[in-house]
């Protein structure tokens, strides 16, 4: 297997804006004696608010969005009118929503295009990451002592989007003369269909969008299609989990609960930004974002990180991974890849434990799986084949064990995710990011058994080797 085509292993916490109807608002149930709430109440006291609030609040950014289409469509806006308004309505968006990162962003846009005009011979590649990372430091920093802490993990994920466009434009363009004028830059780092929730487009991709003649007749469809989705993962993770699981349950079955809620807020954060896409005109084919099936019944935990966010699967193994894999070989790669997206998610303990945790986890499990595939020419690596073209000579169709194999290793990754996700709970912490003794705490309450059991598993994939 060619090393520069192996699959990206990284995790991607994709913490998009915090929105204000979560801050502002408790949902929380107050279990009377332990029982658990009638329908009707869960109805009338959780599920109505939550939909019904949500809605409000995503309105104006659907009503921008329908606007950038209108823009973007019509043939009476010249170009780089078209890239002012766009622009403007990203602004527009973050001064409605997050405005306390506003001057933030244009400050880093616009160290990020001056850079992008700097001789070659005084600025290499490591200089096209300098500026963001200066961004994230200096709110990192500045959230120790000024900024309260609540500020900066509402706007990080808006800072991070930022950032991976600006560092994606300047590695494209580092080899070539072709650089983007200032109203295309801004246009496309400001664009208001992706600069709230994402996810992250190419410039290329956004330059399209102005000549597309979309004859997907559907899109509308398929964005109510998509908009329904977000709403439902919405319920689960704010209402049902709590209801259907109780606070008195089995340590591990909360655990599970606590990660599941987690996973699926951002199932309706994910599909929120599909919906957006579609209706400022973007290829249905850009609007996958995220697959939930694979996520919550894995084949492995590589299939997790890569379908947690393709996007940003994409940009990092563009972008981290096969550039950095020539010189620093496929582990160095894969941890240079988990520690860029701790980094550029906001120098959080939290994240940073569970990224790199994850990077060792899919290494290890990567490896381990391909050798034993290779050994017994069975197809139980962590990769399935491609349908109808598996060459191995056992499969799940003509051995059982193959299917027990493949079977145990995703009841592991359901275990990882379990013990992974209890970071992310629902405790009043979420609103101000958690700190490292939450972290410690947390894992320590369930032994650190994944740790453990991932040990082990490195341990006889060291003995076989």
């Amino acid at each position: 297997m060619d090393d520069v085509e192996a699959p990206v292993f990284y995790y991607d916490e994709s913490d998009f804006v915090e929105h204000e109807y979560l801050q502002d608002v408790d949902y929380e149930y107050e279990y009377k004696d332990m029982e658990r709430e009638t329908l009707y109440e869960l109805y009338q006291y959780c599920l109505v608010p939550t939909v019904f609030d949500t809605a409000l609040y995503i309105l104006p950014l659907l009503i921008s969005t329908i606007i950038f289409r209108l823009c973007a469509g019509s043939q009476h806006i010249s170009l780089r009118t078209f890239h002012i308004l766009s622009m403007l309505i990203g602004i527009y968006n973050i001064y409605h929503y997050v405005t306390e990162c506003l001057y933030t962003l244009i400050i880093l846009c616009t160290i990020s295009y001056i850079t992008l005009h700097i001789p070659k011979r005084y600025c290499k590649r490591i200089g096209i990451f300098l500026p963001p990372l200066f961004i994230i430091v200096y709110c990192f920093i500045f959230s120790e002592f000024s900024m309260p802490p609540i500020v900066w993990h509402k706007i990080r994920s808006v800072v991070l989007n930022m950032a991976m466009k600006t560092i994606s434009v300047a590695i494209d363009k580092i080899d070539s003369n072709d650089l983007p004028n200032i109203f295309s830059y801004m246009g496309y780092t400001f664009c208001g269909v992706t600069c709230l929730f994402g996810p992250w487009i190419s410039f290329k991709d956004y330059i399209s969008v102005r000549y597309l003649n979309n004859k997907d007749k559907w899109w509308i469809m398929h964005a109510v299609q998509y908009a329904f989705l977000s709403f439902i993962f919405l319920t689960i993770s704010n209402c049902w989990t709590q209801w259907i699981v109780m606070d008195n349950s089995w340590k591990w079955l909360l655990a599970y609960r606590d990660a599941l809620s987690f996973r699926t807020s951002h199932y309706f954060i994910s599909y929120i930004a599909s919906t957006v896409l579609l209706l400022g005109g973007f290829p249905h084919l850009l609007t996958i974002i995220v697959k939930p099936l694979k996520v919550e019944f894995p084949r492995s935990l590589v299939q997790v990180v890569i379908c947690w966010n393709l996007p940003m699967h994409f940009w990092l193994k563009t972008y981290i991974f096969r550039p950095s894999i020539n010189y620093v070989g496929k582990f160095g790669a894969v941890t240079m890849t988990y520690l860029t997206s701790a980094l550029l998610h906001g120098l959080n303990f939290q994240l940073a434990a569970v990224l790199l945790s994850l990077g060792f986890y899919t290494y290890v499990e990567f490896q381990l799986r391909s050798m034993l595939a290779n050994t017994f020419d069975a197809c139980i690596a962590s990769k399935q084949c491609t349908k109808n073209k598996c060459t191995h000579t056992y499969n799940t169709r003509n051995s059982w064990w193959v299917f027990l194999t493949n079977l145990m290793f995703s009841g592991l990754s359901v275990f990882h995710l379990a013990y992974l996700g209890l970071m992310f709970d629902t405790s009043e912490l979420q609103e101000t990011g958690y700190s490292y003794i939450h972290t410690i705490e947390k894992w320590s309450q369930l032994g650190y058994a994944s740790h453990w059991v991932m040990f082990i598993t490195y341990c006889i994939y060291f003995l076989i080797i």
